[in-house]
């Protein structure tokens, strides 16, 4: 449905009002904004009735430094530095369970499992002292940062490993004879 009249063509498309003037310029009538809104390349517009779509004429593309292309790489670059970040740093809360762990065990017996190297090897996980399986008692535990005072005189260090902590806490043990502490 095209009707000319004194210099604007108007026609309907997808039921979309559309009109061109003799200059070649064209709008459409938004009925969501009810307005007309002139058309150029590169707007949100529904789709040009044919025969009026300009030959050869590309939507502009917005700039390289444009807001649309640098807001993306920004995230992108932050999210990176953000895991590389998390992958060299350790965890602070290993830290944190480890100290737990080692002061959870204090005045509590431990039992052997085996040997490593040579020395013995004791299980994480306390139990009663008056089990036939306790091997020694943890009477105290002290830091081995460098500096950190030593176990004292009678008493037996030992170091449980934990992932992501560099300087674990130093178990200080008392062997335990059946029947009581030796």
């Amino acid at each position: 449905m095209t009707s000319s009249g004194s210099s604007i063509e108007e026609t309907v498309h997808r039921g979309i009002r559309w009109e061109r003037s003799g200059d070649g310029s064209i709008r459409f009538f938004d009925p969501d904004g009810e307005k007309w809104v002139d058309w150029a390349p590169g707007i949100d517009a529904p789709p040009r009735p044919p025969d009026w779509e300009v030959s050869g004429a590309r939507p502009p593309r917005p700039g390289w430094r444009t807001a649309w292309r640098l807001v993306p790489l920004a995230v992108t670059v932050l999210v990176v530095v953000i895991a590389l970040f998390q992958v060299l740093s350790p965890s602070s809360n290993a830290v944190k369970k480890e100290a737990a762990a080692t002061a959870a065990t204090l005045g509590k017996c431990l039992a052997q499992h085996g040997t490593e190297n040579g020395h013995p090897r004791y299980s994480p996980d306390p139990v009663p002292c008056s089990s036939p399986s306790a091997a020694v008692k943890v009477v105290q535990v002290v830091p081995s940062n460098p500096g950190s005072p030593l176990c004292p005189s009678g008493t037996i260090g030992y170091e449980e490993l934990y992932p992501g902590v560099q300087y674990p806490h130093v178990l200080c043990l008392q062997p335990v004879q059946q029947g009581g502490i030796k």
